[in-house]
């Protein structure tokens, strides 16, 4: 069955619109993220913490995360990307996605933004 041209704009214009929809969930994922660091940061001059030379405040460690793990998120606090860190750690980047998503099931977490400011409230 051919469409007529109505159909096909309006086809068009609703698919512009969906993708549309998510592009604004995904900006709002991204600005409630970045709301989250700053709250956090502000919490963290309040309370006078004072970071340590991984970036983290200095303290207590997560305990459920591995030796190597805690090295990948010292980097992921200082905003380091997948392929910084595995520069920086000679390794691949597939490791380090995997180290990556062990840290974010031992968290229980769903992103990199959530795993830092869990890492950083965990060593105030």
């Amino acid at each position: 069955m051919a469409l007529t041209y109505d159909q096909a704009l309006d086809r068009a214009m609703v698919a512009l619109l969906l993708e549309a929809v998510e592009h604004s969930r995904a900006l709002r994922h991204v600005l409630e993220q970045v709301g989250q660091l700053v709250a956090f940061r502000v919490q963290l001059h309040q309370s006078g913490a004072v970071p340590g030379p991984n970036g983290a405040p200095q303290g207590e460690q997560l305990p459920a995360l591995t030796k190597r793990e805690h090295e990948v998120m010292g980097y992921l606090v200082r905003g380091g990307s997948n392929r910084e860190i595995a520069k920086a750690m000679g390794i691949s980047e597939r490791t380090v996605k995997n180290h990556m998503r062990n840290i974010f099931t031992k968290l229980g977490v769903a992103d990199r933004t959530s795993a830092a400011v869990k890492a950083l409230e965990s060593r105030r």
